[in-house]
């Protein structure tokens, strides 16, 4: 993960002397001297993209290559070499800019918005969340098709039900988000699951008596 270069960043209100400071391009720099010793500044990084050289005792990250673009150069060199264009640089407060044109369209999205930092590093097709699993008629010792499950939370209400094997899944799920589960059959039971989306989530073989 890069640098998020962030409009608000935390890693320099940690940093003490000056540190750690924003070029007035928004890209968010370390400076190696006065660093040195600094391992709140690594700390500070919400995620995690910070990491701390034991040998040269100073906190290091991903610069955009800034010194680069400080020659002339119109973007880093990662994003110069990938051969399939997956990364784009630019200007975003030019609208005419190529990475303005993305935002605008809607396709990109911030890893965790929630933290309020405007971080200025998006990504395109991010992996959403599942929560799946399969229910089974305990009684029986079958699968348990057709049985309604139920998940709220986080703006989500959707029900749907079981397949002929028991199997049911939700897809396209944010990630990092609180969601209830709950699996009801007449004549049995209820099953009530609480998750969180830190990964995609199997609940296992789900049996209903």
């Amino acid at each position: 993960m890069l640098c998020m270069h962030c409009e608000n960043p935390p890693c320099v209100s940690a940093a003490e002397n000056g540190a750690v400071y924003k070029r007035p391009d928004g890209i968010v720099i370390i400076d190696p001297q006065k660093a040195k010793g600094q391992k709140q500044i690594a700390a500070a990084c919400p995620y995690r993209v910070i990491y701390w050289n034991e040998e040269k005792n100073i906190p290091q990250k991903g610069t955009f290559r800034a010194h680069l673009l400080d020659q002339g150069w119109k973007e880093p060199r990662c994003a110069e070499a990938c051969p399939t264009q997956a990364m784009v640089f630019g200007d975003m407060d030019d609208p005419k800019s190529d990475i303005s044109k993305l935002i605008a369209s809607g396709k990109v999205e911030w890893i965790h918005p929630e933290y309020k930092l405007k971080e200025k590093v998006g990504y395109i097709g991010l992996p959403k969340r599942f929560i799946a699993g399969t229910v089974v008629f305990g009684d029986k010792d079958e699968c348990a098709g057709n049985v309604s499950v139920t998940l709220t939370g986080q703006g989500e209400n959707q029900t749907l039900a079981t397949n002929n094997f028991g199997d049911f899944e939700f897809e396209g799920l944010e990630r990092d988000r609180e969601f209830s589960v709950r699996i009801e059959h007449p004549g049995y039971g209820h099953q009530l699951f609480n998750v969180k989306t830190l990964t995609d989530i199997y609940l296992g073989e789900i049996i209903l008596v």
